[in-house]
């Protein structure tokens, strides 16, 4: 079958194939390929339910609750939260250094 590409730079296959999936392969020779492929729904992302924490604590940030991965990995998130109370976060950091150095842009 030919098929010409229009000028829109687009090739109609016909009813047979409309709304069908192609992986195009293009061959170093300006050739191409239409491979058949099935769409595959990606993953969704787990649900997080929030939990009750007896303290009432609170991941850090302002978070308005806590879930059940927040809570097991308390630990840390508190060490990360006290390490940007102390250096900054990392564009403080970066304002701070470029106003320290302000020849560091100059190339």
């Amino acid at each position: 079958m030919l098929k010409e590409v229009g000028a829109s730079g687009q090739i109609s296959l016909g009813k047979k194939f409309a709304g069908r999936l192609f992986d195009v392969v293009v061959h170093p020779d300006e050739r191409f390929e239409l491979i058949p492929m099935k769409a595959v729904p990606a993953n969704r992302a787990p649900e997080i339910r929030p939990v009750a924490v007896a303290d009432g604590w609170l991941p850090p940030g302002g978070y308005a609750e806590c879930s059940q991965w927040a809570l097991d990995n308390r630990v840390a998130l508190d060490a990360y939260a006290q390490r940007i109370a102390e250096d900054g976060t990392a564009a403080e950091q970066l304002q701070q250094y470029l106003a320290d150095h302000p020849d560091a842009l100059q190339g």
